[in-house]
């Protein structure tokens, strides 16, 4: 099996010729189902007890491919969001119900960029970076 994935989204390429008997899966599972979760997909998160880092697989789900992140609790702090540091478009929604704050950044908790502030209690942003 040879696959390779795209730098960006993680998604299948399989190399021509490969996959023999196989690449239905490829195709379902690692190319069409990742591709619907970066164009509609949600990931919801608690954050009362700390930050959210985004999970970053190639080839599988993950809630860094995403596009819409909503956060949800009551941290009575702001909280961050940590997003992998490469392009992407994010809908971020912040039902944190005590009216928390929450910042999407990208990068770790130790290496990030300066970051977008959304306000709690229903607050929303489209937020967009580049790959810095």
């Amino acid at each position: 099996m040879a696959v390779t994935y795209t730098p960006i989204l993680g998604l299948a390429q399989p190399v021509t010729g490969t996959e023999d008997g196989t690449w239905g899966d490829v195709v379902n599972n690692q190319i069409t189902q990742l591709l619907e979760d970066a164009v509609a997909g949600y990931a919801t998160q608690s954050v009362t007890s700390g930050d959210w880092t985004l999970t970053d697989t190639d080839g599988a789900t993950d809630t860094a491919r995403v596009a819409i992140l909503i956060t949800t609790g009551t941290p009575g702090t702001t909280r961050n969001i940590f997003a992998p540091k490469q392009s992407k478009i994010y809908v971020v929604i912040n039902d944190c119900s005590d009216y928390s704050a929450v910042n999407i950044s990208g990068g770790t908790s130790g290496s990030h960029t300066t970051g977008v502030q959304v306000a709690g209690g229903g607050g929303s942003a489209v937020v967009a970076w580049d790959s810095n």
